[in-house]
């Protein structure tokens, strides 16, 4: 398989909060580890547009995007890739097509506005 794209992943830190609750808060900034990643981007679908995640006055606008890569991207991480910050929706689904040959396919959802 052809993995043309460097990509970076960010694992988050985990931030426990003041009472050490079970969900503490993830951490994405310079501090998060990464790691490069050779992959493949494609596009996944139409743009969608709407959602809450926009800016208050603007409009969401999200794309989906397929990943492949011969390592899982975990559904907490990110990935960086020409200038843009995707997040990861769900586990990786593995596949093994034949003996000895394995890669991950991973949908990243990109959200502007």
């Amino acid at each position: 398989m052809n993995l043309p794209h460097e990509l970076t992943v960010i694992t988050p830190r985990e931030i426990p909060d003041a009472y050490d609750n079970p969900a503490p808060t993830l951490d994405y900034g310079p501090d998060a580890p990464r790691r490069p990643v050779a992959g493949l981007v494609l596009p996944g679908g139409a743009a969608r547009r709407g959602g809450t995640d926009a800016t208050p006055g603007r409009t969401a606008v999200t794309g989906s995007w397929w990943l492949l890569t011969t390592e899982p991207v975990h559904a907490r991480e990110r990935v960086i890739h020409n200038g843009r910050t995707f997040t990861v929706d769900g586990e990786p689904a593995r596949f093994e097509p034949r003996p000895g040959f394995v890669h991950y396919e991973t949908v990243l959802t990109h959200t502007e506005g």
